[in-house]
């Protein structure tokens, strides 16, 4: 099956759409900064972050691991990943996230003014998430994680990773 869902590359006459996740293909360590809603209080830990061509490149898949204190005091390592589809109708990609708790998040990304990438859907609670990669380029990028309490009035943000490519 892996053999099957690996791509060697991008979709074949899309490389220029292709190219807003398929920049960041390859492997990026990460410091990873996320507000714990429970505790009130930020935790730091870190994120391996591979992301490879899939589906015969009409997608950018990612896998996450993350490393951070248990609850025990020793670090407790936990993974997820993210399907990242183009849809060249509606030049947008649709987006799926599967946590490492078992949650499961949609989003709808497209490319940012600034050059970054914005990411936006509905939490699995009906809360609205905003995620952005910014300040990207071939060898670093910032992630920002933002969650809205009144329906995209305001937003607070819960994550941040910074990440440099390995």
């Amino acid at each position: 099956m892996t053999e099957q869902l690996a791509a060697a590359g991008p979709w074949p006459g899309h490389e220029q759409e292709m190219d807003l996740y398929g920049r960041l293909v390859g492997t990026w360590d990460v410091v990873n900064r996320y507000f714990e809603e429970k505790s009130g209080e930020w935790v730091t830990g870190t994120v391996v972050w591979t992301f490879g061509w899939a589906l015969a490149g009409h997608t950018v898949q990612d896998v996450m691991w993350f490393t951070g204190p248990g609850p025990d005091g020793f670090p407790q390592r936990v993974t997820g990943s993210t399907v990242r589809h183009y849809d060249p109708a509606a030049k947008t990609w649709a987006i799926v996230w599967f946590s490492p708790v078992g949650r499961v998040t949609t989003l709808t990304g497209r490319a940012a003014d600034d050059g970054g990438i914005v990411q936006e859907g509905t939490q699995t609670d009906g809360r609205p998430i905003r995620w952005l990669f910014t300040e990207v380029t071939a060898t670093s990028f910032r992630w920002l994680g933002y969650i809205s309490d009144d329906q995209g009035e305001t937003w607070r943000l819960e994550q941040e990773m910074l990440a440099g490519r390995r």
